[in-house]
């Protein structure tokens, strides 16, 4: 995490890593999903710890009220968040193919297998 003018070090390893709204998550080489916790809401700081969310993804978006992701067979889920539930409560399956997507807003983004891209423009596009 930037702090200042230097980096800090965080405890843990990730391939990849998510930043928003919804907290800091990141996706483990074993696609392994963590979300940090006390990050929900885009609070400053490093928050305290990893909690260990279910499933595997190899892509993890964190957005306002929801987290995006993709899985190894390009599969597309979501679950939604909240102050209540910073980690929501179950993945739910989108119909679609995709190999990364992100999230900002009410915007959802992905890039397919052929390099296009997909976009949901205003509304909660996977709900």
């Amino acid at each position: 995490r930037r702090h200042g003018k230097g980096w800090v070090r965080i405890g843990g390893a990730a391939i990849q890593a998510s930043v928003g709204f919804a907290g800091v998550w990141v996706v483990n080489k074993a696609h392994d999903i963590y979300h940090r916790k006390g990050t929900f809401g885009d609070r400053p700081g490093n928050g305290v710890g990893w909690i260990h969310i279910p499933g595997k993804l190899q892509w993890v978006a964190s957005g306002h009220g929801l987290i995006v992701g993709v899985n190894k067979n390009h599969d597309i889920y979501y679950r939604t968040v909240d102050p209540k539930h910073p980690v929501g409560t179950k993945w739910v399956h989108v119909p679609g193919k995709l190999m990364q997507i992100d999230v900002h807003g009410n915007t959802v983004v992905g890039v397919n297998k052929s390099s296009g891209i997909n976009a949901e423009y205003g509304r909660a596009p996977i709900r």
